[in-house]
């Protein structure tokens, strides 16, 4: 049995997720899109995964760079966002909102203002059907105050009252995350 392309869309309108722009700089060349194929890899070492589309102009510029960054977006940095997921904007455009500075860690380009910032070394990468999956190495860390901008069925989301047991009175301290 195989899964139709509209029900596998279906199916992750249905997953959310926090949004990001990934950005990435080589040469005299920056680029950021938008995605929400972000996850954590490994503590030991720091090492995170994204997921960009094979053709996508991203891919290319991480390739080069060896390196890129991971910005979780500010819920108060939709226009940024949005910004970055233009289809066939030029990449030096996609700069256009917002503040960026270069990281200290791989000298990538990092959204100011962005919940946390992280500047990756590429360690490896690999192609599965349509996407690369790129593990990078994070060589710097930046965090800001704020709530996430999150993506659910097809629009931009707030995080909204806490519903675990820390909002139920109940005694969790004990239990790491």
């Amino acid at each position: 049995m195989s899964v139709s392309l509209n029900d596998f869309k279906r199916a992750m309108r249905a997953l959310p997720a926090q949004v990001a722009v990934i950005s990435a700089k080589a040469d005299d060349v920056r680029i950021a899109m938008t995605a929400t194929a972000v996850t954590s890899l490994s503590a030991e070492p720091p090492q995170l995964l994204i997921c960009v589309h094979h053709m996508a102009r991203p891919a290319a510029v991480i390739r080069k760079a060896g390196a890129f960054a991971v910005n979780l977006v500010h819920c108060q940095q939709v226009d940024v966002a949005t910004q970055c997921a233009l289809p066939g904007l030029e990449p030096e455009d996609r700069f256009a909102l917002g503040q960026w500075t270069d990281g200290e860690g791989a000298g990538q380009p990092l959204l100011d203002g962005a919940v946390v910032n992280f500047d990756c070394r590429l360690v490896s990468e690999a192609q599965h059907g349509t996407h690369f999956v790129f593990v990078g190495q994070i060589e710097a860390l930046r965090f800001a105050d704020g709530a996430p901008l999150l993506y659910h069925d097809a629009g931009y989301r707030e995080l909204g009252n806490r519903l675990d047991a820390l909002h139920l009175n109940w005694d969790n301290s004990g239990l790491a995350f």
